[in-house]
């Protein structure tokens, strides 16, 4: 794996190239969960490389840890099927501004030389107002501010989307009209949540898989795309409601944590021809 800084040309963004192997793949092509981490790690680098910083560690003024928490991720892939084993893939990725301390960075993904696909993921910085209690994860600002160019129409759009539905669920509450399924799962420490002690944001697509198939939706097709809202976290230990709505073309999904707190909605489309 190699990191490059792009062309002055193309913007100062970053390159990653892989070889397609068991750890790039999963049981249907590209693997989500790889793809999802190594994007959330080039946001990271981004950031901290537009902040003045060499490693993607970031502190408030008063010197507390921050994390550059995701508030959504939209995944879009027009050609799943083309990632093979041996294969390679390069990940393009460009950070943006989306409003006040709101960064994103848009993800292009091609394989031996085609494109596959795009993810938008959206952050804003965050730490816990009571040391090692996820719940009390707030927004706060970091030491330094990136200035990055502001985003593009595409990239606006999912920020927006995302902050309405944050604000609709805070002033009305989360809806559950028409979930059809519900199944209760485990986050596990060791393998769902990340080296800040919080749950990783890509276990939360895992999370719905994984409560999808217990509840006997044992579908093979491809992923075309999946939006996701972040609403929240969970402690260790932590018991997740997985809820569903079985649609034609996918699923809704709401993750829910104790006390039926909202921790995200999903929406997740697979291919009709495989």
């Amino acid at each position: 794996m190699s990191t490059l800084p792009r062309p002055l040309s193309q913007g100062p963004g970053l390159v990653e190239k892989h070889v397609l192997g068991m750890a790039e793949m999963g049981y249907r092509g590209l693997s989500e969960q790889w793809l999802k981490r190594r994007a959330g790690d080039l946001h990271w680098q981004l950031i901290a490389r537009a902040i003045g910083q060499r490693d993607a560690v970031f502190t408030c003024s008063e010197g507390e840890p921050l994390y550059a928490a995701f508030c959504a991720t939209s995944l879009q892939l027009s050609r799943p099927h083309l990632p093979r084993l041996g294969g390679e893939i390069a990940l393009a990725a460009d950070l943006y501004r989306v409003g006040h301390g709101r960064l994103a960075s848009r993800l292009l993904i091609t394989s031996d030389g085609d494109v596959v696909g795009c993810m938008i993921l959206v952050s804003t910085f965050v730490g816990r107002s009571e040391p090692g209690i996820n719940r009390s994860v707030v927004r706060r600002s970091p030491r330094a501010l990136a200035m990055p160019p502001e985003a593009p129409l595409a990239v606006r759009r999912i920020a927006e989307q995302a902050s309405a539905i944050t604000r609709n669920i805070r002033n009305d509450g989360l809806k559950l009209t028409g979930m059809s399924g519900a199944q209760t799962i485990l986050p596990c420490p060791a393998t769902d949540f990340n080296a800040a002690g919080l749950l990783y944001f890509p276990s939360y697509s895992a999370l719905a898989d994984r409560g999808l198939f217990q509840a006997g939706e044992k579908h093979t097709r491809m992923v075309a795309c999946r939006h996701v809202v972040y609403l929240g976290n969970v402690e260790p230990g932590e018991w997740t409601d997985i809820l569903f709505q079985k649609r034609p073309w996918g699923h809704n999904v709401i993750l829910r944590g104790s006390e039926e707190r909202p921790l995200a909605l999903m929406r997740v489309r697979f291919r009709g021809d495989n």
